[in-house]
This record gives C-alpha cells, structure tokens and sequence, in this order.
C-alpha cells in the first residue's frame, strides 16, 4: 500500500513538474534563434519595399556559401492530389532571384511576373553601401520591363493604382536624437522610426515628426517593430500594423487593422525553435471570414525548400498554392 502510494506521489510530481515546465515554455515562447527566413519580412504588404533587404538571416547565408536563392509562387491549385506532384511542370506566377555577396548580404534583386505560361515583365535592382542598423542599404533600379509591350520602362512608381507592378524604394533623410526617417524617392512620403517608448502616444507623435497623412509611423525599428501606421486628423490612425513578441523576444502575432477588415497572423515554432508554419485569419466585425494556413518543409540541412498554402472559406472548399525555394553555392 505503502509502495502504490510513493507511486502514485511520484506520478503526480512528474505531471506537476511537466505542466510547469510547459507553462514555462508558453509564458516565454522560443529561444531566438537564426531563421533562414525572417518572420517579420516575409509577408505581401512589405514585399514592394525593397530599402530593407533582411529576407533571409546573413549568418546562415554566409555559413553555408549560399550564392543565389530563387523563390518560385505557383499558381493555385483545386485538387488536392496534384499539389505535391504536379507543380513541378507548372509556370510560376512569380520568380524572385536573390543573389548574395560572400558576407551573406543581398546584393542584386531579380523579380520575373508571368501570364499564361509566359513572362510578362521583369523588375532588376541592385544593393549598395553599408548596411544600417535598420536594416536599410541604397537601391539602385536597374531595369523594369513589359516583354508584352516589346519595350523597356524604367518608371518605377509607387502607386499601385496607377501600375500593377510597384516598388518602394526609400533615402536617408534625419538621424535624430529622438527618430530615424527615409523619404519615398518618388512621393517624398516619410518612414518615421521612434525608438522609444516614452515617444509612443499620439501628441508626441505629431509634436515630435509632424507626419503627412500618407507618412509611416513605426514605434520600435525596422527589425523589431511594435506598431506601424498612418495618421489622420493628427490623431487618427488607420492602416494600423501592431506586432506581439513572446517573452524572449521572437515574433508571436502580427495582426493589420484596414476598416472593415482585421488580419492576424500566428507563428509556430517546432522543439528545436525552428519557424515551422504560420496562419493568416481575416475577420470582419470580429466574424471570420477565411483563413489560410502555411506550412515549410525543410531539407536534411534544414533549410526550407517548399511553403504549401491551404486556403479556407466558410463557403468554399480549400484550395491550395505553393512557394519554393532553390539554391545555389558560391564555387570559389
């Protein structure tokens, strides 16, 4: 009897230990950790902005000799079954070529858009000087290309209203006590960054950097933001990013607040603290609407080489679109 009862003590102890070492793990989150990708940058409302190239992590980009990283995005797919085997034999939509230096910084962007098993236009910059501690380098538009119109434009613009294929492309302007700002080379709207959180409220905000309505406000910096918008009426804020970190400081949710809808994004990360998947949820009044969610696969060295996208609607049935990811070394 005596013994069932140590037994039984002995099993409540483990049970006890394990929940607090669980709660210990969701209270803190993920070690940080190198990613391949960077969470924070790999999203569609920041792939126009071209001034902060921390896609990838330089570290592992320079450690393994990776020369040259080409991400393919595939068209949807309906049927479940080909989605694994028959992408392969499928045109992209999209091409991007990222081609690296020896120290693992990107220094050249090729970006190919296709149609209808053809290429239709083609985007090429180039990055140059040093790196800030944004984040930001100089780019330098090299071409920009409708291969329907048998003619070569290298009008960039930012609006998208008025050209389908857009880039940001952001300069220097003030290095303050209290800021940090880029100029849209082509609107002169501002990217304001305030570090400290002393300056986080709106008075301060319109005392301390003025904005335009078309201006980016960022409390935090590039690489670790808390909160991202645009103002109104001084106070106003609209088009509002707010960003929430675990304890140890990785990236836990993202969520874009644009009247009437609400977007939130959740990250997971797997036992070795590797960014394994996320999932983008749409709401509307607070009513889900859809939902997508996205899952890597990674080779044996760990790096990712495919992301599959299952799209999820109250109305609909799923349907599915992959990204893939190929590399190259450097041969000397």
């Amino acid at each position: 009897m005596k013994k069932i009862a140590v037994s039984v003590l002995s099993i409540l102890l483990l049970v006890a230990c394990s929940s607090k070492q669980l709660s210990e793990l969701e209270k803190n989150g993920p070690k940080r950790t190198a990613q391949w990708i960077n969470p924070l940058f790999f999203n569609d409302n920041f792939d126009p902005e071209l001034s902060f190239p921390v896609w990838f992590d330089d570290s592992l980009i320079r450690a393994n000799n990776i020369a040259k990283i080409t991400k393919r995005i595939f068209p949807r797919l309906l049927d479940e079954g080909s989605k694994h085997e028959d992408f392969r034999e499928t045109m992209p939509k999209e091409k991007r070529e990222y081609y690296f230096d020896r120290n693992g910084f990107v220094d050249r962007l090729v970006v190919y858009h296709y149609f209808d098993d053809r290429e239709i236009a083609r985007a090429s910059f180039y990055f140059q000087g040093n790196m800030d501690n944004n984040g930001f380098r100089n780019v330098i538009p090299n071409t920009f290309r409708y291969l329907s119109d048998n003619g070569e434009n290298t009008d960039f613009t930012t609006n998208a209203e008025e050209r389908e294929y857009n880039y940001i492309i952001y300069k220097p302007e003030q290095r303050k006590s209290k800021f940090v700002s880029y100029t849209d080379v082509e609107t002169n709207d501002k990217l304001f960054f305030l570090k400290n959180k002393k300056h986080w409220g709106p008075l301060s905000v319109d005392s301390i950097l003025k904005p335009a309505p078309n201006d980016w406000i960022v409390w935090g910096t590039a690489r670790k933001p808390y909160k991202r918008y645009k103002v109104k009426n001084k106070v106003s804020e609209r088009h509002v990013h707010l960003y929430n970190y675990w304890k140890s400081g990785v990236l836990k949710q993202r969520i874009v607040q644009d009247y009437p809808f609400e977007y939130h994004r959740s990250y997971t990360f797997n036992e070795r603290n590797q960014w394994i998947s996320y999932i983008d949820s749409t709401f509307s009044d607070q009513v889900f609407i859809t939902r997508s969610v996205n899952v890597f696969e990674f080779d044996a060295q760990g790096k990712p080489i495919l992301l599959q996208h299952t799209k999820e609607t109250l109305q609909e049935k799923p349907y599915f679109y992959l990204e893939t990811f190929n590399y190259e070394f450097h041969t000397n």
